[in-house]
């Protein structure tokens, strides 16, 4: 099993996404699907917490009911994302894999020469490994992922585009991430609880200061074509892909995990 399969999904829901990234994480830790990169979009609004994070300090519940945008809990770590307009791609493998380095840090930078090789065949060569910046005491941290750069996520003129996490089990790892179309800020800051009202209005800016999207590099590009040029990107990269099609391992188990992922 060491060839890559390539996954291509169109506009997806999202308990369905979330479901099939863990279903993916779980089939390839029994030894059943090959290594695999899924790569697809978001048919509505939909906010995912980390594993880890606190729903009900970080996220106003209610107000995402109002607007009817759906809170899933994703099977990596992290903090909250707005999804909608962006391309998601998301990478399993065994541990081990000769084409991974067995440690976290060596996976983020395999997979993110290929991510850089996607912005390439879109004409966007300024793009660079971001460094991690200086942690802020937790009271001062914006509860959304797009506020900060962490290691091995990937920016372009100095702000984030590209964001990224991992989980890692005993025998196979999942890294999936963003690659973020067209922003929203004002509707991913409202969903967001404050421990001090006055963050609020700092927190949209900050988004505003430290992300960049594709769509202010290259005016109105679409999922397919963002889609395409990622797919070349990660070909390019590991030159021993071929697309294939989910198995009915796979479909099981999203179906057993859609109960599991919607908050």
């Amino acid at each position: 099993m060491d060839g890559l399969r390539l996954i291509e999904d169109g506009l997806c829901d999202a308990s369905f996404n979330m479901a099939m990234d863990r279903a993916m994480l779980q089939a390839c830790c029994e030894g059943l699907i090959p290594p695999t990169i899924r790569l697809y979009g978001w048919n509505s609004p939909a906010l995912t917490v980390g594993y880890s994070q606190n729903a009900d300090r970080d996220v106003d519940q209610t107000r995402c009911r109002e607007l009817g945008i759906s809170l899933i809990r994703r099977p990596t770590g992290g903090r909250a994302i707005l999804h909608h307009h962006e391309l998601t791609y998301c990478v399993v493998a065994p541990i081990p894999h000769p084409q991974f380095p067995h440690d976290l840090k060596g996976t983020y930078h395999v997979i993110a020469g290929a991510l850089l090789l996607g912005l390439e065949e879109m004409g966007i060569r300024d793009g660079v490994l971001a460094m991690p910046q200086k942690g802020l005491p937790r009271q001062e941290r914006s509860p959304a992922c797009f506020s900060s750069l962490n290691h091995c996520e990937i920016a372009v003129r100095g702000r984030k585009l590209i964001g990224s996490a991992q989980r890692r089990l005993s025998k196979a790892f999942l890294q999936h991430g963003s690659v973020i179309i067209k922003s929203n800020h004002e509707l991913s800051n409202a969903l967001f609880r404050f421990g001090n009202n006055g963050h609020n209005p700092e927190n949209l800016q900050l988004l505003r200061d430290a992300t960049v999207d594709l769509d202010e590099l290259i005016p109105r590009v679409g999922f397919e074509a963002v889609r395409d040029c990622f797919r070349n990107g990660f070909r390019r990269y590991f030159s021993n892909m071929e697309k294939g099609k989910l198995t009915s391992v796979e479909s099981v188990l999203c179906d057993r995990f859609l109960n599991t992922v919607l908050l």
